[in-house]
């Protein structure tokens, strides 16, 4: 782990499947740390992405308190990047203080933001 300021660790049961999706949807490019049981994406110099591997089948992904956001430069491009590598992702369009968001899922279920910096994007 690099000396990064800020990061995010999300616990995975398949962290092959997670790694996939986070490197070649998301477009976080490919990780610094790649094993079979940690992979970690530095997104800039000051924060971090670090997928956990877990075998802990009890998780709540889905209805997890922690969530995370994530800047992207075109949504429309990110939906046809997810449905080239075979996810559906749902997008769930929410405002908060002003900004639209939209709440994501990855393949586990585990709850993520994106949004850009356009006033209003065709993504629904």
């Amino acid at each position: 782990m690099k000396n990064s300021l800020f990061g995010v660790i999300i616990k995975v049961n398949n962290i092959d499947l997670c790694r996939n999706f986070y490197r070649n949807v998301l477009n976080l490019g490919n990780p610094v740390i790649d094993s079979s049981f940690v992979v970690e994406f530095q997104i800039n110099n000051d924060f971090f992405l670090m997928l956990e591997k877990t075998d802990a089948r009890f998780l709540e992904h889905e209805s997890s308190a922690t969530s995370w956001s994530y800047r992207v430069d075109n949504i429309e491009e990110l939906l046809y990047r997810s449905r080239l590598h075979g996810y559906k992702l749902n997008m769930e369009k929410r405002s908060h203080e002003g900004e639209i968001l939209y709440r994501c899922q990855d393949p586990e279920k585990n709850i993520f933001y994106i949004f850009n910096n356009a006033p209003e994007d065709s993504a629904s």
